[in-house]
């Protein structure tokens, strides 16, 4: 009886143990490969569009009315100065007064020689209104910004008189006298500011 039962037990755990074999290794449904890292690119720099210089011309109608007053202002008492350094014949005081730009243009023979001949024929006007013969006047040469301040600045600058401005550019302004008999707007200067004073640049 004992035998028959270890025989029956032998040939169940003789069956179980072909029915259950090592599980098969276990398959993925897509095969995985091993795929090679790619190089990584690196991202190239995109330049970032160049904004373009917006075009911006100066209108002077939109120049306000504090900076309109404040440029005449400070012109006025310029002017006033430089009256007061023409009738004391300052030429170094007048020179203070002008950019280094223009003073080079007044240097310039082109400029002498012009001047030179402006004066000639004023002499000449002078002197045929006087009753004198215009052919006698003796002509001036104007060589030095000195000689052309001496005679052509200290005898008609002296007594300007601003009656209104115009600007230009933002810091570049035209100053003008009236005149009243003839109703028109003469030009006294041009003046540009610079280093926070109103030099002569015309």
């Amino acid at each position: 009886m004992e035998k028959s039962i270890v025989i029956v037990l032998l040939l169940v755990g003789l069956v179980l143990s072909c029915g259950t074999g090592p599980a098969p290794p276990e398959v993925s449904s897509v095969a995985e490969k091993e795929v090679p890292s790619a190089p990584i690119e690196e991202k190239s720099q995109v330049e970032a569009p160049v904004e373009k210089p917006v075009n911006n011309v100066f209108d002077p109608n939109n120049v306000n009315e504090e900076v309109f007053k404040t440029a005449k202002t400070e012109i006025t008492v310029t002017i006033f100065e430089l009256n007061w350094i023409i009738k004391a014949k300052d030429y170094k005081a007048w020179v203070n007064h002008l950019a280094d730009s223009y003073f080079m243009e007044i240097s310039s023979k082109t400029f002498l020689d012009d001047r030179t001949e402006e004066l000639y024929r004023r002499d000449q006007i002078v002197a045929q209104n006087l009753g004198r013969d215009p052919n006698l006047v003796e002509k001036r040469i104007l060589r030095t910004p000195l000689d052309y301040f001496n005679y052509v600045v200290v005898p008609s600058r002296a007594n300007d008189r601003l009656d209104d401005i115009s600007f230009i550019t933002e810091t570049r302004v035209r100053a003008y006298t009236v005149d009243e008999r003839r109703g028109q707007r003469l030009v006294l200067y041009d003046l540009a500011h610079i280093n926070d004073k109103w030099l002569i640049v015309k």
